[in-house]
Formats: structure tokens, sequence, C-alpha cells
């Protein structure tokens, strides 16, 4: 009985004895564990990894936001006007050609105008023609002459009402060129602003054409008058001989 306890006690110390050594293992190996993951060297490295790959992505991210903002630029560049004043001086262009081809006188044509005043201006006169004949051919003169200086009349008209509206075009034009967002609207403002200062030179030149015209017809309208006065006078005169005194 004896024996027996005493192995019994003696087994028990050394399951004792194992367990403790068992725990103490563990335990060691714990604790080493534990000082391995939390070095200070490596946690160093992994913050300085760490420090490394935020810097490149936030490279990266600039890198991004500086593409983007000049695909931006290239689409601001590429933005169009969203209006235009193509139709208003289409429209201005075409009340004066109106203006011009309404006229009863001679047509701005070339064909035309000769035929015209070769008809009205003869380059020689018949002294036999009758007084009827000569005052027929006298009103068609007067009648161009005067249609001519109505049509001149009317275009100075249009073209001093056109003078407000080109200068509201104007100041639109010059409000949108200091709001261009990019380079194509500043080059598309910019030829609206050369087509409006076109269309201003094609009705002055419409203007000056139609004055021209009219001082034309009126001074060639005089000279043919006196011309025509002259041929009759020496007409009326004839050799002379009818009015000499007999011996």
């Amino acid at each position: 009985m004896k024996m027996n306890r005493l192995k019994r006690t003696v087994s028990a110390l050394a399951l004792s004895l194992g367990l403790g050594l068992a725990i103490t293992a563990t335990t060691t190996h714990q604790a080493h564990a534990y000082r391995t993951v939390f070095d200070p060297w490596n946690y160093r490295q992994n913050i300085l990894t760490a420090v490394r790959s935020l810097t490149e992505i936030n490279q990266q991210i600039n890198q991004l936001r500086n593409e983007a903002h000049s695909l931006l630029k290239m689409d601001l560049n590429l933005a169009k006007l969203t209006s235009t004043i193509s139709p208003e001086l289409s429209r201005t262009l075409g009340e004066i050609k109106t203006l011009m081809n309404r006229a009863n006188t001679i047509a701005m044509n070339v064909r035309q105008t000769d035929e015209a005043m070769q008809q009205l201006f003869p380059k020689e006169f018949n002294a036999s023609l009758s007084g009827d004949d000569i005052m027929r051919q006298a009103k068609a003169r007067w009648q161009q002459t005067l249609s001519a200086y109505k049509r001149s009349a009317n275009l100075q008209a249009k073209v001093s009402e056109n003078a407000n509206t080109d200068a509201t075009l104007l100041s639109t034009l010059l409000s949108r060129s200091r709001s261009s967002v990019g380079n194509l609207q500043a080059s598309q403002t910019g030829n609206e602003l050369t087509a409006l200062g076109v269309k201003q030179s094609l009705q002055l030149q419409q203007l000056l054409a139609s004055q021209y015209r009219a001082e034309t017809l009126e001074r060639s309208r005089r000279m043919v008058s006196e011309e025509e006065a002259r041929v009759r006078f020496s007409g009326f005169l004839g050799n002379k001989r009818a009015y000499s005194t007999g011996d």
C-alpha cells in the first residue's frame, strides 16, 4: 500500500514537473514570438515602407489631377459659342440688296447699264426730232435720275438704321470676347468681329455705288440736255441764208 502511494506520488510529481516545464517552454516561446512581431527595427522599416508607398500614391494622384486639368483645358479650348451674329449680318445684307434691286432705275449691272446709257444718252442727236419725242426722251432721263437719287436716299437711311444695330452687335461680341473660355471661342468671336467689319464695308460700298450712280446720271442728263439744245438751235438757224438780206 505504501509502495503504491509512493508510486502515485512520484507519478504526480513527475506529471506536475512535466506540465511546469511545458508551460514554461510555451511561455518562453510566446514571449519570444511577441518580441519578434513588435521588433523596433521591423516596425521602423514597416513605417518607412508605408511612407514611401503613400508618397508614391500622392504623386500618382497629382499626376492624374494634372492630366485631368489638361483634358479640361483641351475641352474648354474646343468649346464653341452658343450663338452667332451670322443671321443678323445676312439679314442686313439681304435688305441692302433688296433696296438696290427694288428701285425703278438702271440696275447695277454692266450689261444693263451699257444698254440703258446708250439708249438714254446717245452720242448723236437728230435735229429733226419732234417736240414730243424730245420731251419723252428728256422725261425718261429725268425719271431714271430721280429713281437713282431715291435709291441712294433709301440706302442712306438703311445704313443709318444699321449703325444702331451694329453698335449692339459690337457690344455683344466684345462681351463674348472677354468671357471666352477657350481658344476656339476666342477665335470664333474674332471671326465674327471681322465679319461685322466686312458687312459694314460692303454696305458702304453699296451706298457709294448708288450715290455715284445717281450723280453720274444727273451729269449725263445735263450734258445731253445741253447738246440737244445746241443741235436744235443749230437746226433752227440752218445755213443762215434764210436770214440774209437781199441785194
